[in-house]
C-alpha cells in the first residue's frame, strides 16, 4: 500500500500540471497514484491532481492492470519484464480498448492524449494523464511529457520513503519511551527495599557495640546499601538524558498515517500490571510491609498505631499489586513523617458498599491544595521536589494505576482526615471490593 501523498508532493504535482497546461497547451492533465505496488495485479487509481477542477477524475475503484513490458526507445515490448510498455503502444491500446479513459472538460472534443506510468525500480506508482487538441504531441513534446513522468515517478518514492522514515522514527521514539518508562518504574521499585535494607543496617549497627564480632558486617551493610544508592542516582541521570533525547518529537500529534505493520498501541501507564484478582486479606499483606518499616521506626523514633478489624473478609485484588501500592503508601508516610511523628493504619469496612477502606495517615507537613489534584502524575514531587527528602514522584502514579486495574479506588486527603484540627499530614485512602 502507497501511503497518502504529502502536501509538499502534491504542491509538486500541481507545479507540474500547470507547466504542461501552460507551456505545452494541454487542455487536460491529472496525475493518478495507484493504491498497491505491484506491476501484475489490478489496483485501484487515486487521483492527486487533475486540471480543469471539474473535469470528473477516474472513478476511485476503477480497476487497473497495468501490462509487462519494458521501453527499448522503439516501441517493442519483447523484455517482458514488469514495467511499462512504450508510449506509442501504451497509449495505441488504451484508445482502442477505452476511448473515453478520462472524462473531458468543455470544449475537448477527440483530444490527443497521452497516459504515462510513473514507474521506479520497475514498480508502477500512478499515472501522468495529458491531453490536447490539437496538434499532434511531436517526438520532442513526448519526450519532455515523459520527463516530467520520470520526476514525478523519483518524487513519489522520495515522498514514501520521507513518511516512511518518519513514521519509523515516531514508532522507534514510542518504543524508548515505553522503555524509559518501563526502566523508571523498576528502578523506583529496587529503590525502597534498598531504603529498608540500608536502614536495618544502620539499626544492627547502633545495636552492636564497638568490639562484637558481626558489627562489620552490619556496616558493610550500610555501606553497601549507599553504594547502590549512588548507582540508582546515577540511573536516574542516564535516564534524564534519554528523556531529554525524546523531548523534540511531539508525541501528542503523530504522523497521520502509518505504514502497514507498523500500527502499536501508545505505551502502558506502567510497568507494573494486574495478572489475576483473588481472595487477600489486607492482615497478611500488611504485616510483612510493617516489619520492613522497624528500622525507619527505631531511626526517627516514630509511633506506629494500627487498627484492623478482627474477622474481616477478604478484598478481590491482585496480591503483588496490592502489597506495591501498599507499600508505597506506608513508606511514603514514615519518609515524611517528621521525627517523633505518628503513622496511622486504619481498616475498615464501608457501610455504603460492599467494599473496605483501607487508610494510611501521617501528621507529616501535608500536601498543598495546589498539588493535590496532581499527586498522582507521573514525575510530580510539588514542593516536595524543593526538600531533601528523596523520591522520583513514581510511586503514587504506580499505586493509582495498580488500584484502577484492580477496580479500585485511590484517593487522597490533606490535612489527614483524622487531623483536620491542626492542620497537618495527609491521608490515602484505598477502596476495594470485597469477595
Amino acid at each position: 500500500m502507497l501511503m497518502p501523498a504529502s502536501t509538499e508532493f502534491v504542491t509538486l504535482c500541481r507545479s507540474q500540471v500547470s507547466l504542461l497546461i501552460q507551456g505545452m497547451g494541454a487542455s487536460m492533465s491529472a496525475v493518478y497514484l495507484t493504491e498497491g505496488l505491484s506491476a501484475l495485479e489490478q489496483t485501484s487509481l487515486v487521483p492527486v491532481v487533475v486540471y480543469p477542477e471539474e473535469t470528473e477524475p477516474w472513478p476511485s475503484v476503477k480497476p487497473l492492470l497495468l501490462e509487462s513490458g519494458k521501453v527499448n526507445g522503439q516501441g517493442n515490448t519483447q523484455d517482458r519484464s514488469p514495467t511499462l510498455l512504450s508510449i506509442a503502444d501504451k497509449n495505441a491500446r488504451l484508445k482502442a480498448e477505452t476511448p473515453a479513459l478520462v472524462p473531458l472538460g468543455k470544449g475537448v472534443t477527440q483530444p490527443e492524449q497521452l497516459v504515462l506510468p510513473l514507474i521506479q525500480d520497475e514498480v508502477v506508482l500512478g499515472l501522468l494523464v495529458v491531453a490536447r487538441e490539437h496538434p499532434q504531441w511531436s517526438t520532442s513534446e513526448q519526450s519532455q511529457i515523459q520527463q516530467v513522468a520520470e520526476t514525478l515517478a523519483l518524487a513519489c518514492v522520495m515522498d514514501q520513503r520521507s513518511q516512511w522514515l518518519a513514521n519509523a522514527s515516531y514508532q522507534q521514539r514510542l518504543l524508548q519511551a515505553d522503555q524509559k518508562q518501563t526502566l523508571s518504574d523498576l528502578m523506583h521499585q529496587f529503590r525502597s527495599p534498598l531504603t529498608a535494607l540500608r536502614t536495618l543496617g544502620k539499626l544492627l549497627t547502633k545495636r552492636f557495640s564497638s568490639d562484637e564480632q558481626n558489627r562489620p558486617l552490619a556496616e558493610s551493610i550500610v555501606q553497601q546499601s549507599e553504594r547502590l544508592e549512588e548507582l540508582l542516582q546515577q540511573f536516574d541521570g542516564a535516564i534524564d538524558i534519554g528523556e531529554a533525547a525524546l523531548e523534540p518529537q511531539n508525541q501528542e500529534n503523530p504522523p497521520p498515517a502509518l505504514m502497514p505493520g507498523l500500527e502499536r498501541e501508545e505505551p502502558e501507564q506502567t510497568a507494573l500490571s494486574v495478572s489475576l484478582l483473588q481472595p487477600c486479606w489486607v492482615s497478611e499483606l500488611l504485616s510483612p510491609l510493617l516489619n520492613a518499616e522497624l528500622g525507619v521506626m527505631d531511626e526517627k523514633q516514630l509511633h506506629l498505631s494500627v487498627h484492623i478489624p478482627e474477622g474481616l473478609p477478604p478484598v478481590r485484588a491482585d496480591a503483588s499489586a496490592l502489597r506495591e501500592v501498599l507499600g508505597n503508601l506506608i513508606d511514603n508516610a514514615f519518609k515524611y513523617t517528621p521525627a517523633g511523628g505518628e503513622v496511622r493504619i486504619k481498616v475498615r469496612r464501608s457501610t455504603s458498599e460492599p467494599t473496605q477502606v483501607i487508610a494510611v495517615s501521617d501528621n507529616g507537613p501535608g500536601i498543598p491544595p495546589e498539588d493535590l489534584a496532581h499527586v498522582f502524575e507521573r514525575h510530580y514531587r510539588g514542593v516536595q521536589a524543593e526538600t531533601d527528602i528523596p523520591g522520583t514522584g513514581l510511586g503514587l502514579a504506580i499505586a493509582s494505576t495498580l488500584i484502577k486495574q484492580m477496580q479500585g479506588r485511590l484517593e487522597v486527603f490533606s490535612p489527614a482526615i483524622d487531623n483536620k484540627e491542626s492542620q497537618e499530614g495527609s491521608t490515602f485512602l484505598v477502596t476495594l471490593p470485597e469477595c
